[in-house]
């Protein structure tokens, strides 16, 4: 009967994820994201959140489709603004993630608007 390794099982990637040529930086073993130099704490669930925002890449994204992304659950998007909100708030102004009739994206201060998805 082979075990499992319990002290090498990693449950999800740790190290770190950047977007948009390091202006942003999330690391996942901190629950750290630096954005445009300023260091902001996560709780776990801001860090998911800024973690699915950085994998599903630039653009407009559906409500749903991040809910899924996350929460592996399907929700009201509605459940989305107040998540989205504090997570903007900790990554410092300008604003890093935008809300558009299409959904939401997440993009640098200073780039061009979104445009759909």
């Amino acid at each position: 009967m082979s075990g499992i390794d319990w002290a090498n099982l990693v449950l999800e990637p740790q190290g770190s994820l950047t977007a948009f040529d390091g202006r942003l930086v999330l690391d996942l073993d901190t629950q750290v994201a630096t954005a445009d130099g300023h260091e902001a704490q996560l709780t776990r669930a801001d860090s998911r959140l800024l973690r699915g925002l950085i994998e599903l890449g630039e653009g407009v994204h559906d409500p749903d489709v991040i809910l899924w992304k996350v929460f592996r659950a399907i929700l009201d998007p509605r459940e989305l603004k107040f998540p989205m909100t504090v997570l903007n708030m900790k990554l410092g102004e300008p604003r890093w993630i935008e809300r558009t009739e299409a959904g939401w994206s997440l993009r640098p201060p200073g780039s061009p608007g979104p445009t759909g998805s």
